[in-house]
């Protein structure tokens, strides 16, 4: 029986702790602390003001189709009130293109239609938690096309999952692409959809959200963590040592690798984990260009450093404003500066005099390779959740998006608290 007097410690304010921290006081918790080692919260939901208008440097949108987030913004009172969003293809030159040649489309309504029948078989991408992963979900999502003679599918993914930071579809495994992509948002997508945006930015839930937590410490990094003699849980931040009875991780899980406690099968997990390098950054230009871009030509690997998406969010009248633009990193062997790489492409498309207001290095979308999935990654993950009265969250374990996010911290709550 869980004792609501329990002393309940979460590492990471971003979104996933704080869906916790909420999670817990509402199931009558009455010690629950967050520790951030930033000085604000929310992680990957942030949001920067310029002239009064809101600017996103991580998350852009939720979708209709995430049911998780539309019951907690009812539950907080927050509204779908920010700017409209449509998005167009073009090629690196500014044309307009379109995502796939006309003579591909019968194969891609044959592929839609048997996309669902073939999601069906795959039973592990139902449940929030990850079991009973099937092997062919393990290998990269190109290979996972090729078995299922996805041609046309292939590129429609790419489109949608390269092109926000996730990764190159060639080597990032079918598990994470679909759980992050389902067929419902897949399709949510196609339709053109009115994205979920908000006024102040995405940081509205987490400023909702933080709002209702008691104990929230912004600036304090957990430097280590131990056991006592006792058995509790200490956390050693740059300020203090503070006992806790349980532990939960929501900030990216391979900075604890080095913690003493560890079985050696859990330590090597954590330290398999990968992640895109992907960055934000906000330009004033003289002439911002409208709505939301994205440049299929620079999804190619051999493009990383190039824009791949820009999004100028507000309808802003002609003359001085901002845009936000999305890229990898360029390659580790490039002597050419990442801002280069921007400035020449907005040069391309027309817009000259560019400059750097903000910018946000990401470590973006964590995963594992196949054979460390193959290796039993979550597996060992999921069994290990409780042992040493430490708990597991955060992006590897619920796959990134705001809507994975809220169900996998919904269902560790319903499990084990």
């Amino acid at each position: 029986m869980a004792r609501k007097d329990e002393r309940i410690a979460i590492i990471g304010g971003g979104f996933s702790g704080l869906v916790i921290g909420d999670g817990l006081q509402r199931k009558g918790y009455k010690n629950v602390t967050i520790f951030e080692k930033e000085t604000r919260l929310g992680g990957k939901l942030h949001s920067i003001f310029y002239r009064g208008k809101s600017y996103e440097l991580g998350a852009i949108f939720g979708l209709p189709t995430y049911s998780h987030l539309d019951n907690l913004m009812k539950r907080l009172g927050i509204k779908v009130d920010g700017p409209k969003l449509s998005r167009t293809n073009y090629n690196s030159d500014g044309q307009k293109v379109m995502p796939i040649a006309k003579e591909e489309l019968g194969g891609f309504l044959e592929e839609m239609d048997r996309l669902p029948k073939v999601l069906s078989k795959y039973k592990s991408l139902e449940s929030a938690s990850i079991k009973g992963l099937e092997p062919s979900l393990m290998v990269p999502f190109s290979e996972w096309c090729d078995m299922h003679d996805f041609k046309v599918l292939k590129t429609i993914y790419l489109h949608y999952f390269t092109i926000f930071g996730l990764g190159d579809i060639d080597e990032v495994p079918a598990l994470y692409v679909l759980r992050i992509m389902s067929y419902e948002h897949l399709m949510c997508f196609m339709k053109i959809p009115q994205f979920y945006t908000w006024k102040e930015g995405t940081s509205t839930l987490a400023d909702h959200l933080g709002q209702g937590i008691k104990d929230i410490r912004l600036g304090q990094g957990v430097k280590d963590i131990s056991k006592s003699a006792l058995g509790s849980l200490q956390l050693e931040t740059q300020y203090e040592v503070l006992e806790f009875d349980k532990l939960i991780i929501t900030a990216p899980l391979d900075q604890f690798s080095h913690l003493g406690f560890w079985e050696e099968d859990i330590r090597e997990c954590l330290r398999s984990i990968k992640y895109q390098d992907f960055n934000v950054y906000a330009f004033i230009v003289d002439k911002v260009p409208k709505g939301c871009g994205c440049i299929l030509d620079n999804l190619d690997p051999n493009r990383k450093g190039h824009i791949i998406i820009w999004d100028s969010r507000w309808n802003q009248p002609s003359g001085e404003g901002m845009v936000t633009l999305y890229a990898y990193n360029p390659p580790k062997d490039s002597r050419k500066p990442p801002l280069d790489y921007l400035k020449d492409d907005l040069a391309r498309l027309g817009i000259k005099s560019a400059r750097l207001y903000q910018a946000k290095a990401w470590k973006h979308c964590p995963y594992v390779d196949t054979q460390t999935l193959q290796n039993g990654f979550y597996d060992k993950m999921e069994a290990s959740q409780g042992r040493n009265n430490i708990y597991f969250a955060g992006e590897v374990m619920s796959m990134l998006s705001i809507e994975n996010t809220i169900w996998y911290a919904n269902d560790l709550l319903d499990r084990f608290f």
